[in-house]
């Protein structure tokens, strides 16, 4: 792995939390689907899912604010989805159901507006296009400096597998820059781990105004007293 594109990775702690809440949802999920009716069509069930592994991914982020990590609510046409930001690094990670059996998701609109200025950021890293790209072509994009150009990722997740990946598409979305499994981040504790920005207000240091002079002059009726 390029070392510079593990700059853009997320960290340890970014992959448990979002592993996590991947987890406990899909397990509220079953939880919910064994009491409900059985039906014919069974159409609820992978929007139901989707709804509340979102939902719980968005709240393990929430709580722990310490991670400068935020959660916002998009739409592209009638698809709801959610978009996790790391605010420090401008990195912004997309969660997606993906079957296992599957290499890659089926290009779209949204998922190529996060990933449309991954190569450029990268190559303005140090990158070279070839390195990204391979033999594909690939159109030039204006350069912007590298914090401006956002990179983004996506955690896809298989319910029925257990498998969690991390990745970030081409702008093309016809291959990944890189693909991780991080299945195992499930095992990892969150709470032996280092918070990222995290700072003790108490250890924070606050100036107090410094009084120019140690006496004050007070003038009442024409007359000066100190």
């Amino acid at each position: 792995m390029n070392k510079l594109i593990e700059k853009c990775m997320l960290t340890n702690e970014q992959r448990a939390l979002i592993v996590k809440g991947i987890q406990r949802g899909i397990m509220e999920y079953q939880d919910l689907v064994t009491s409900m009716p059985v039906t014919r069509t069974k159409k609820h069930a992978p929007h139901l899912l989707y709804d509340i592994v979102n939902e719980s991914v968005a709240t393990m982020i929430e709580d722990n604010p310490h991670t400068q990590m935020k959660v916002g609510s998009r739409r592209a046409g009638f698809h709801p989805y959610i978009v996790i930001h790391d605010t420090i690094r401008n990195i912004f990670i997309l969660v997606s159901k993906l079957q296992g059996k599957k290499y890659i998701p089926t290009p779209c609109k949204y998922r190529g507006e996060f990933a449309s200025a991954n190569a450029i950021r990268l190559n303005e890293m140090g990158i070279s296009m070839d390195e990204i790209y391979g033999d594909t072509p690939y159109q030039e994009s204006l350069s912007l400096g590298i914090e401006n150009q956002p990179f983004g990722i996506i955690v896809t997740y298989d319910s029925k597998q257990e498998s969690y990946y991390e990745g970030a598409l081409r702008p093309d979305q016809e291959d990944w820059i890189y693909k991780e499994d991080i299945s195992d981040s499930i095992n990892v504790d969150i709470d032996v781990l280092v918070p990222l920005n995290y700072h003790h207000l108490l250890d924070i240091p606050t100036p107090l105004k410094t009084p120019l002079e140690e006496d004050i002059v007070v003038k009442l009726k024409g007359k000066t007293t100190s």
